[in-house]
């Protein structure tokens, strides 16, 4: 990845100065945004969709302890992937800047992964092929999550990730609508999102500039990357690891419901399959007013007061009033209800939670390796949700949805909580 060919000259430019990036226009924050969209789209099919209609196909009787197995180790995957792409790509010296070729180099790993995990005919194959999906989604994402704290300036990131906070949200219902005509077909269920995902990514790599890193023989032993290399200390930033702390509970608790919704319409309280897919899409469709509106609201009010932790209490507070409607709801419309008030939290976290990692990293020189370290707290839960919930509806006999949910009520309030002792960030 040290080498790169002569492409888009355009769009180099060299370090950006040590006081920080200058104001990026509207050009790159739109193609910026679109690109998370298509990465979110990419993510959050399969786990939303994608992969509980697959494993249900291959095997029913024991497709919750399946979905658990591919999402919880297929996340394990990318946890390490985002990581290490993360700290090599601080370290990248392709004209065409540290970041990029990381995102060229994932779109095939990940196209490759999306028809294998499509074609699959058992649980083995399919996380094989999730497994290969998470590998290239590690590369795209870490490196696009980086480009945050190389370009955007820290007066304009809360604008940025206000819109960035929906992005998901948007991801999510565009999927479902694809599930739906797609679902008969196990390749085009998984490649369309993959698909589309590399085809926002196109702008990025061809139009945004991204800083290279310039050339100096002295330098390369020191950009190996080793173990000690992918460490920081607690003790001198402790920011760090409450803020990591934060997020990874929130996402936790955005887990169990992401993860388990499908199975909770069905299984607990007894919709058809066929209906289901229609009722999340509404659900998603009319959340999407409630998550922009919260994430660009929160943006903007949070740049304007010079304020995160406010937003991130706000966010834990809509989120466990949502896991708690949902945990005591008998049909659809109460699960409505609860979903418009977790997503309400999700917009408001999604609007200020990567600003608050950009404010509290030290070395803004080594954004790779530090959003690499943050990925890891929202790429874990996908990993650990999965992985715990079986242990949680086992109570009580089995099927206990309504325990999962409050179990994530409590996750978000500790998430809020975990932010109070930071120091650096109000």
């Amino acid at each position: 990845m040290s080498h790169s060919p002569e492409a888009f000259p355009a769009a180099v430019e060299s370090l950006p100065p040590r006081d920080g990036p200058a104001p990026v226009d509207r050009r790159f924050i739109a193609w910026y945004v679109i690109a998370h969209f298509g990465m979110y789209l990419a993510v959050m099919t399969p786990l939303l969709v994608s992969l509980a209609i697959r494993l249900e196909d291959i095997g029913p009787d024991g497709k919750a302890r399946s979905l658990g197995l591919v999402v919880g180790l297929g996340t394990l995957v990318t946890i390490v992937a985002g990581f290490v792409f993360g700290a090599l790509s601080d370290g990248t010296t392709a004209r065409m800047g540290r970041r990029k070729p990381w995102i060229l180099a994932g779109m095939p790993v990940l196209l490759a992964g999306a028809v294998l995990t499509g074609t699959a005919d058992s649980v083995g194959t399919v996380l094989f092929g999730f497994v290969v999906v998470q590998l290239g989604l590690g590369a795209v994402t870490a490196a696009l999550h980086a480009m945050l704290p190389d370009r955007v300036p820290e007066h304009q990131r809360g604008k940025v990730l206000g819109l960035l906070g929906f992005t998901a949200q948007i991801a999510g219902v565009v999927g479902f609508q694809l599930a739906d005509p797609l679902a008969d077909s196990g390749l085009l269920l998984f490649l369309v999102p993959a698909l589309l995902a590399c085809l926002t990514l196109v702008p990025v790599v061809i139009l945004l500039p991204d800083p290279a890193l310039p050339e100096r023989p002295q330098a390369r032993k020191s950009r190996t990357v080793r173990p000690r290399s992918l460490t920081y200390d607690l003790r001198r930033h402790p920011d760090l690891g409450w803020t990591w702390i934060g997020r990874f509970s929130i996402q936790l608790s955005l887990m169990f419901l992401t993860t388990y919704q499908l199975y909770f319409l069905t299984d607990h309280l007894g919709y058809d399959l066929d209906d289901v897919t229609g009722l999340l899409a509404l659900t998603g469709g009319v959340g999407l007013v409630t998550t922009s509106a919260g994430a660009v609201v929160s943006g903007f009010l949070s740049d304007r007061l010079g304020r995160r932790k406010l937003f991130i209490y706000a966010s834990a507070v809509a989120l466990a009033l949502g896991f708690a409607v949902v945990a005591s709801a008998s049909s659809f419309p109460q699960v409505f209800v609860g979903s418009q008030f977790v997503l309400l939290g999700a917009g408001i976290f999604g609007a200020v939670d990567l600003a608050l990692v950009t404010d509290v990293i030290p070395n803004k020189g080594e954004g790779g390796k530090y959003m690499g370290v943050f990925y890891i707290a929202s790429s874990l839960p996908q990993s650990v949700a999965p992985l715990l919930a079986p242990f949680i509806l086992a109570v009580g006999g089995g099927g206990n949805y309504p325990m999962l949910f409050l179990v994530a009520a409590g996750m978000a309030v500790t998430g809020g909580l975990a932010v109070r002792p930071i120091r650096g960030v109000r």
